[in-house]
Parts: C-alpha cells; sequence; structure tokens
C-alpha cells in the first residue's frame, strides 16, 4: 500500500469520529472553538521561544504575565481582521495558510512592541519576537493542516480513479477531494513519465499495465473518471475500450472545447456519450471571426426549427446581433425555437440588446420571400432549410426540387434583389457526385448559387458541404437510440458503410466562419476527419446503454444488429470533393475547394426544363432531368443508378485504412 493509504489506514476509529462530529458542528461553535485553540497556541508559542532561546526548559516566564494577557487577546483580534476564522477550515488552501502567516507575523510585532512598551524584570532577549512568530505560524498552519487530513480520513464518498493524471486531472481531483460524493484515490495515466509518480499524494498507475485491475481492486476503486480533455477521438476511443475491459463503471469530463468555451466546467462529472468517442476532433472556434460575422447585424436564418438551423441561431444569440429572424415551414419547430431564444434573451438581460423574429413560411412561396426580404433589410442570410432524408425524396423527387432546387433561387433571387451583404448556403457531402435524388437536388443548388456570384455585384455568395452530424434531427444516432430503448434490434444497411461525423455545435460555429471569410462563389468544405463505420457506431451506442443499465443495477440485456441492405440510391461511403484540387483556409477545419460552375445562361434554360417537368411530376425522369444536369459528361452518367438500384463505389484509400482498426 502506498503512503496515502497506510496514513488513512492508522487514524484510529475515534478519531476520526470526532473530526466527524465536529465538523457537524454550527458554524458558530466552530468558529469559538478556533479562537480558544488560537488562543492556546500564542501561550505555547511565546513559552516555546523562550525555551528555544535559552535553550533550557527552566524558564522562568512569570514576569511575563502582562505579556501574556494582552498578546493574547490581540492576536485572537489579529486574526479576525484577516478574516481567518471565517475560513471553513475543511477546505483549507493556500490563501488561508497565507493569511495565517501574516498574522502570526503582525502577532510578532505586536510581541516587540509590548517588550518596550511594557519593560519586564528577567531577561528579554531581542530575537525572541522572531521565534514566537516562526512557532505561532507553524502550530497554527499545522493544527489547520492536521484538521483537514483528519476530515479527509474520514473516507466520505465513493473512491474513485481518475484517469489522466495532467493538469486537468489534478485540478478535478482538487474540485472532487473537496466534494461529498466522489473520493479520489489514484490516478492512471499512459505516459511513462507520469507511471509511478506521486501527483497530489496519490499514486500514478499503470493505464496499460497487466496489474492495473488487482491496483484498482486494492484500493477498493468504485469507478473510473476519464479526465483528458484535450485528446482526440481516436485516442479517446482507445481509452474507452481500455477501461470498459476493466469492468468498472465510469464516467468522463467535459472535453477541451467545452471548457474553453465555457458550455462545461471541469467538475461536471457525466456519462460517456457517443459524442465524445466520435466528436473529440473539435477545434477551438475564433472569437474574432465569430464576432465579425454576427455583431451587430441584422440575420436571418432558414430552416431555424432545425438541427442545424437552431444550432446556428444559438451561436448567433452569443454573439448579439441587431436583429434575428428565424423562417421556418414547420410551426412545432418554429414554436420550440421561438421559445428557446427568447429565454435566452431574458436570461441574458440587459447584457443582450436585440430584435428578434420568427416567419412561419417556405421557402417555395415566392412571394412571401420577397415579402420578408423587404419588409428588414438583411445584412447575411444563412440558407439551412431543406428536404435531406435521402430515402424520402427518392419517393418524392418533385418535392425535392421544389425545396431544394427552387427554395435556394428563391431566397438568392431576393437576396441579391435586396443587395444583402453576404449569403451562406448549407449543403452537404451527399451533393458530391450524388447517386440519389435528394443529393442531386443539392448538387443542383450550389450550381445556381455559383452561377448566381459570377452575377452578383453585392452579393457574397458561398455554400458550406459538411456530412452528418451527430444527433441531429432524423439521423442515425436518434433513430439507433429508440430502437436500442425498445431492446432492439438495431437495423443496418450494410456492416462496412461509413460516414462522416461531426457534432452540431462545432458545425454551426464552422459555417458561421467560413461565412466569414468567404469571397464570393466559395465552397467550402469542412474537415470532418476520418470516416466512421456505422457498424461501428452501432456497436459503440449499445455498448454504453448495457454499461448505464448495469450502472444503474439492472441485467445487461441483449441488444442484436440486423442487416437490412442498402436502400435505394444509397452509397457505401460519402465524399466531401467532387476534384481533388482544394486548399486550406485561415480558418482550422475549413477547406476551399476548386470546383467547375456553369454559366448562368446555361444553368437558366434547363431549370425553366426542370419547372415544367414539376407539372407533369414524373418521378423517373425528374430524376433523370436533375443527374442530367449535374453529370455533364455522358461517362460518368453511365454510372447513375435507376431509382431501385444500390451503388458500392470504390473504397478511397483513407477507409481502407479506417477498415483495419
Amino acid at each position: 500500500m502506498e503512503l496515502e493509504y497506510q496514513q488513512q489506514s492508522y487514524v484510529p476509529t475515534f478519531v476520526r469520529a470526532v473530526a466527524r462530529n465536529l465538523s457537524r458542528t454550527g458554524r458558530g461553535k466552530k468558529q469559538v472553538i478556533s479562537i480558544i485553540v488560537d488562543a492556546c497556541m500564542v501561550v505555547v508559542s511565546l513559552w516555546a521561544a523562550y525555551v528555544l532561546r535559552l535553550g533550557s526548559f527552566d524558564v522562568d516566564i512569570g514576569h511575563l504575565g502582562y505579556h501574556f494577557l494582552l498578546l493574547t487577546p490581540l492576536t485572537v483580534l489579529i486574526f479576525a481582521g484577516l478574516g481567518i476564522y471565517r475560513w471553513v477550515v475543511r477546505s483549507s488552501t493556500f490563501g488561508l495558510f497565507l493569511q495565517v502567516l501574516k498574522g502570526a507575523v503582525a502577532s510578532s510585532a505586536t510581541l516587540l512592541v509590548l517588550l518596550y512598551l511594557i519593560p519586564s524584570e528577567g531577561m528579554q532577549p531581542r530575537s525572541v519576537f522572531l521565534i514566537y512568530g516562526l512557532v505561532l505560524a507553524a502550530l497554527c498552519i499545522g493544527l489547520r493542516i492536521v484538521w483537514k487530513s483528519l476530515f479527509d480520513s474520514d473516507g466520505k464518498g465513493a473512491p474513485v480513479a481518475i484517469y489522466g493524471a495532467g493538469d486537468a486531472g489534478s485540478q478535478l481531483a482538487g474540485i472532487l477531494k473537496n466534494g461529498d460524493k466522489y473520493r479520489p484515490v489514484c490516478f492512471i495515466d499512459d505516459n511513462p513519465a507520469m507511471i509511478n509518480t506521486t501527483v497530489m499524494g496519490r499514486s500514478v498507475l499503470n493505464g496499460l499495465g497487466s496489474q492495473l485491475l488487482s491496483q484498482l481492486a486494492r484500493r477498493e476503486v468504485s469507478e473510473i473518471i476519464i479526465a483528458i480533455p484535450s485528446v482526440n477521438s481516436v485516442e479517446y476511443s482507445r481509452i474507452y475500450d481500455r477501461v470498459e475491459k476493466l469492468g468498472l463503471p465510469f464516467k468522463t469530463s467535459p472535453s477541451f472545447v467545452e471548457l474553453v468555451s465555457g458550455q462545461a466546467a471541469i467538475s461536471e462529472i457525466r456519462e460517456v456519450s457517443v459524442t465524445d468517442i466520435l466528436g473529440r476532433n473539435e477545434v477551438v472556434p475564433d472569437p474574432i471571426l465569430l464576432k465579425e460575422a454576427i455583431r451587430g447585424k441584422s440575420i436571418l436564418v432558414t430552416g431555424g426549427g432545425g438541427s442545424i438551423g437552431s444550432e446556428l441561431c444559438r451561436q448567433i444569440v452569443k454573439f448579439k446581433p441587431a436583429k434575428l429572424t428565424i423562417l421556418d415551414n414547420s410551426e412545432s419547430n418554429l414554436y420550440h425555437i421561438e421559445e428557446e431564444i427568447n429565454e435566452l434573451i431574458a436570461s441574458a438581460g440587459d447584457s443582450l440588446s436585440m430584435s428578434f423574429n420568427t416567419v412561419l413560411c417556405s421557402v417555395t412561396d415566392k412571394f412571401r420571400i420577397n415579402q420578408v426580404f423587404d419588409a428588414e433589410h438583411f445584412d447575411t442570410v444563412y440558407h439551412a432549410a431543406a428536404y435531406k432524408h435521402v430515402p424520402m425524396i427518392e419517393r418524392f423527387p418533385g418535392q425535392g426540387i421544389e425545396v431544394n432546387v427552387f427554395g435556394t433561387l428563391n431566397l438568392v433571387d431576393a437576396a441579391m434583389r435586396t443587395c444583402v451583404d453576404r449569403f451562406l448556403f448549407v449543403s452537404t457531402d451527399k451533393a458530391v457526385r450524388p447517386t440519389n435524388a435528394m443529393g442531386a437536388t443539392k448538387r443542383v443548388a450550389e450550381l445556381i448559387l455559383q452561377a448566381k456570384a459570377r452575377t452578383s455585384t453585392h452579393t457574397i455568395i458561398s455554400m458550406v458541404r459538411f456530412g452528418n452530424v451527430l444527433a441531429s434531427n432524423g439521423s442515425v444516432v436518434p433513430k439507433f437510440r429508440k430502437q436500442i430503448l425498445a431492446g432492439g434490434p438495431v437495423t443496418l444497411t450494410d456492416w462496412n458503410i461509413t460516414r462522416y461525423f461531426m457534432t452540431i455545435p462545432e458545425a454551426s460555429q464552422l459555417v458561421i466562419q467560413a461565412g466569414a471569410i468567404s469571397r464570393g462563389g466559395d465552397i467550402f468544405v469542412l474537415d470532418m476527419g476520418d470516416p466512421v463505420k456505422i457498424s461501428h457506431l452501432a456497436k459503440t451506442m449499445i455498448r454504453l446503454h448495457c454499461q448505464q443499465v448495469e450502472q444503474a443495477g439492472g441485467t445487461r440485456p441483449q441488444i442484436d444488429i440486423e442487416v437490412t441492405g442498402l436502400r435505394p440510391g444509397e452509397k457505401m461511403y460519402e465524399e466531401l470533393f467532387i476534384d481533388d484540387c482544394c486548399e486550406q483556409t485561415s480558418v482550422a477545419k475549413v477547406m476551399s475547394a476548386n470546383e467547375q460552375c456553369v454559366a448562368w445562361a446555361e444553368l437558366q434554360a434547363e431549370l425553366e426544363m426542370l419547372r415544367d417537368g414539376l407539372l407533369v411530376e414524373e418521378r423517373e425522369a425528374l430524376r433523370q432531368q436533375l443527374f442530367d444536369m449535374v453529370y455533364r459528361d455522358n461517362a460518368i452518367k453511365a454510372h447513375i443508378p435507376s431509382k431501385d438500384e444500390t451503388v458500392e463505389l470504390p473504397t478511397m484509400p483513407l477507409l481502407a485504412a479506417a477498415a483495419e482498426h
């Protein structure tokens, strides 16, 4: 056993009981006890000072009676004036010890004055006041350290191990030690420089060692808390696998981005989520760029009730726009985001002075859209309104064309007519070499905006393309969660299907930053990291759920995975670039794609034909028109799937490497 456990083991039970009873005593009584103890320390220190100075216990201090009588209450008053008795002793820190040291110095100076004002008949060594001050400081500080140690040895809270002995782990240990829920007893780390060292009086165990489980058992560890906020998702996943194999419950601290952005504090311990495992490659957003894009501006967000749109609104409110207008065609979604934004504004009080408005409207309603733009001059438009579900738009391509294609055209025309400064379109990786109608509609919308950007004299038009966002409405994460809670099975289209993932807050922040650096006609692509196997995501969510059930005292459920086969138009993997030509921008994780575009005159004629096709509403003909617009090369067009055909594209090198893991 290490030193800290020996110390705790040898504290007698009755001493710990006394410490526990004293800690439960009323605050006023404890202050009186502290005053009495300090008064005794003054008497002992003055006597000890003479003993040490004269080198003998045979010291006649009878002639110092007045010094004892005056110095004791004066020292207590000094300590009280320094706020020492307002301090909770069991939470003693360096700040308290510094105040006690100041009090001891002041008391020592007081003794010096008393020795000159009230001369005694006996010997008065001049250095006695210095020795007295040192002894008083040592006794008063030492006594408080002993009391704190006795209180800490009471063993309150569940014994936990902190995975990560760095700054975050040390800070977390200090916070938990002063609480009642957790009692940190050791650290775990993989860094060879940290292993077998001692941090905050607690041993650092080898996270890769074969004896880790037995070492944790000896310390009676009941839970592990992962406290490595800056680790990326790949390493976090490895740590998660290691910790899970130990068979102990575990939780996590917030990520680095959550800590820096103020979304969470280091003390906020929570269950591990799928976002922790897949979404820890975030970068801290540039606050200056976000302010430049938002502060003092009038902003419109279309599709503001959806997953991305609503998060855009939350981020926008943080940076104090002059006015925020949210447009959505879903009454329910618009109601919920309106309530949420109103609460954010109310909670901010006088620190947030902004106008807020909502509009219930479809982007396909050209007349109403023009009314909205004429009523308010917008500085920036974030266009996130879209139909996005692949199977649904495969069945109803006409609806996808009306919303995603002509709805986008309505908005950009209104923006250019009213001289909006910036127009930013939220696109998708499914627009890259699309094999389904939904992806094709988004690619056609990109072509429209590219063409319009070349003719625009005022409005800066740009697009941001990215993959899936974790836990968005209708995405695979909430679908899996619902299936898991129902006891399974979890349905998977293919064991090897992969997708890119990013958290909703990070995607929204990058969208705003990309819009701020746009020059016109840009197609920005967000760095989504490595693609993730959907089967890995499903297994991870099942493991997390089972762990939580077991922690709650339940029996581990049996949840199966069922493969249903690829859906019509579904790819095995998604891509982010049409061409390989791209460059990094000034914003981390935002790249700019250099892609060919189509002249507006040519595109306009094709759009008229597409609009005419909507009147007939022949599904296969509409799909073919979309693909004809997207694929202008007959060699590529030969690979376009029929409505009932699934597509498995060649495996990219990046995926091959990911599959090995």
